[in-house]
């Protein structure tokens, strides 16, 4: 029998990446869980991410070559939703894993795109913060 829910979950779970082999993540699964993670929004595959989310950042906190350092003050967009901190943590050690120099306004797209996805996370005032962020981002390259 044809079941319709089964798809629409399988839409939203497509292509997750494979649990971690005996249940440590290593570098290149976090990089494909990552990726894979930044496309489905913060309301994709409710059954898979906070799994995903949570090794991810667990292997980024414990990894000798990734070091994350974020500046609050500097991203207004966590005073909106500060659920967002662990998936601007996720983007910058991205850059890092693929060997891309830190770059805080592609990181603000990234990150704005992926806000974008979710009827839950978006609203104007998360609109308002992106927008403030883009303007102290941009006063921080021109103080540099």
């Amino acid at each position: 029998m044809f079941n319709p829910w089964w798809c629409f979950a399988c839409l939203l779970c497509g292509g997750a990446p494979d649990w971690p082999q005996d249940g440590v993540a290593n570098r290149e699964w976090v990089v494909d869980a990552i990726e894979w993670r930044l496309q489905r929004g913060p309301d994709g595959c409710t059954d898979q991410t906070p799994a995903i989310d949570a090794w991810t950042l667990e292997w980024i906190a414990n990894s000798p070559e990734v070091r994350v350092d974020i500046v609050t003050e500097d991203w207004p967009v966590f005073t909106e939703k500060q659920r967002l901190q662990g998936t601007l943590i996720q983007i910058m050690a991205l850059e890092q894993l693929n060997g891309v120099e830190h770059n805080p306004k592609r990181c603000l797209k990234t990150l704005n795109k992926y806000a974008k996805r979710s009827g839950k996370v978006w609203d104007k005032e998360l609109e308002k913060a992106f927008e403030l962020n883009k303007e102290i981002i941009k006063k921080n390259l021109i103080l540099k």
